[in-house]
């Protein structure tokens, strides 16, 4: 019943970071808590399925359990595992791949050990929301599944020179009589500080603001003034009361209207909404490793990228004899992959950017280079639309190496592509966000023979008309 105490086993771990036990047949989720913990926690909130419970004394420690060397981890939505070590977070995420190909896909997959790096100060983005506190403009992080602010200068996952930034704009806003947004009443004016740094050191931030404040300038040249790092500070303007960061209109105030950075050893211009992994050195294993799945030869071959946006995935995998066609709905995206692409010495007879959906993208790829040898995704969260993957099979490429950022729409999508002779027997866990619950993963669909995919076909048909 809600607010009892209950002592509890953990037995199991979800990718959001909630412990989870089970006691009187009735399933519990508890944060901050690792296999092998024994809890006394007070029950919060019942529902028809499960509970949601909180820690009020560990009884037990779980032999995977460490102190958090973070004051605010317990309130700040990010690190859901810095209580744990960080041997037994990789392999809570390699579980995590394999369960769901299991559970999901019912797929039998190898999944391989979590590739990782470091586990601290590797992002080189923050998005800081901006809130009005008792004494003046404050920022930091949400707590996790809210939207209250966790005020954090210091976080470890991020270079410091972050929060002094951070820190810097909105005492300096606040001098200068520009309020901070609150949520509630939709006014105020600044909303996020959202900042990108290159493997120099050098920076480039965008303020995004509900409206367009007269003394938005001044903050500008005093934040240039005091920081050397900056070489570029941009304005977007969102006006919109929802939960989408940026609004449509981005304007340069002064500096550099790009930043520039190095990923695979070529040259990437990445400008204030472009995406761009967040942890250069795991981008840089995760696609190294898609490369050596595409299998291309020496002589080069077609290759299609699906959900290209800058380009750096295309760009970074093709060889100088391979044609590359990057698709993205995007229209600023393309405008920087095509930027990208002659920097990094392609050209219109090998590259072609294309502004548009999947079938789109397939038709103007067979028509300037023929048909893809391989096509690579990297979707958003949601995964892949069977109205894309159809589009993929009928345009009957090799291999398909997929990227994501969700195991669970993954291991669904995979069992899609496996109706059409597309299988995997192997997946890869990249650990690009240490200590938060997020895994990225790669694995390649190779298209069966003809003759194996008619066996395996009128193989499970048998089945399942054994079954009925």
């Amino acid at each position: 019943m809600k607010n009892d105490v209950i002592t509890i086993d953990i037995t199991d771990v979800t990718p959001e970071g909630y412990g989870v036990g089970r006691s009187d047949g009735r399933v519990y989720f508890i944060a901050d808590t690792a296999v092998g913990d024994r809890v006394d926690a007070l029950v919060l909130k019942e529902l028809k399925s499960h509970s949601f419970a909180k820690v009020v004394n560990v009884a037990q420690p779980s032999a995977d359990r460490i102190d958090s060397d973070c004051a605010v981890s317990k309130k700040c939505g990010g690190c859901v595992f810095r209580h744990i070590s960080y041997d037994s977070e990789l392999r809570l995420k390699q579980s995590f791949v394999k369960n769901a190909f299991a559970r999901i896909a019912k797929a039998d997959v190898t999944v391989n050990e979590t590739v990782h790096d470091v586990p601290e100060f590797y992002r080189n983005k923050v998005q800081y929301p901006f809130a009005r506190g008792d004494a003046g403009a404050t920022f930091g992080y949400y707590a996790r599944r809210s939207h209250r602010i966790i005020e954090c200068d210091s976080c470890m996952l991020q270079d410091a020179i972050f929060g002094e930034i951070a820190s810097f704009c909105a005492k300096t806003a606040d001098m200068l009589h520009i309020p901070a947004y609150d949520e509630a009443s939709g006014k105020g004016v600044i909303r996020h500080a959202v900042m990108r740094k290159n493997r120099k050191g050098q920076i480039l931030l965008c303020l995004v603001v509900a409206e367009k404040h007269k003394k938005l300038p001044l903050l500008a040249e005093e934040l240039d003034r005091r920081f050397e790092q900056l070489i570029g500070i941009h304005i977007n303007v969102n006006k919109k009361r929802d939960n989408v960061i940026f609004g449509d209109e981005t304007y340069r105030l002064l500096g550099e209207e790009v930043l520039t950075d190095i990923l695979c050893g070529r040259t990437f211009e990445i400008s204030p909404r472009a995406f761009y992994q967040v942890n250069a050195v795991m981008a840089e294993k995760l696609y190294n490793r898609a490369r050596e799945l595409a299998s291309l030869t020496e002589e080069g071959g077609v290759i299609l990228d699906l959900y290209c946006g800058a380009g750096t995935i295309g760009i970074s995998i093709a060889g100088e004899n391979d044609k590359l066609c990057g698709v993205e709905i995007i229209d600023a995206a393309i405008e920087n992959a095509k930027r990208n692409a002659l920097l990094n010495g392609r050209s219109e007879k090998d590259t072609l950017f294309v502004c548009g959906d999947a079938s789109v993208g397939v038709e103007e790829c067979k028509n300037r280079f023929g048909k893809p040898d391989v096509i690579i995704v990297d979707p958003p969260r949601k995964g892949l639309d069977r109205a894309v993957i159809d589009t993929i099979v009928g345009a009957s490429p090799e291999r398909v190496v997929y990227i994501s950022c969700d195991v669970a729409t993954l291991a669904r999508d995979c069992a899609i592509f496996a109706e059409s002779g597309y299988s995997t027997t192997e997946a890869t866990p990249f650990d690009l966000f240490p200590r938060t619950g997020h895994v990225e993963s790669v694995v390649c669909l190779s298209r069966e023979k003809a003759d194996d995919y008619t066996r395996v076909s009128i193989h499970t048909k048998n089945l399942q008309t054994k079954a009925n």
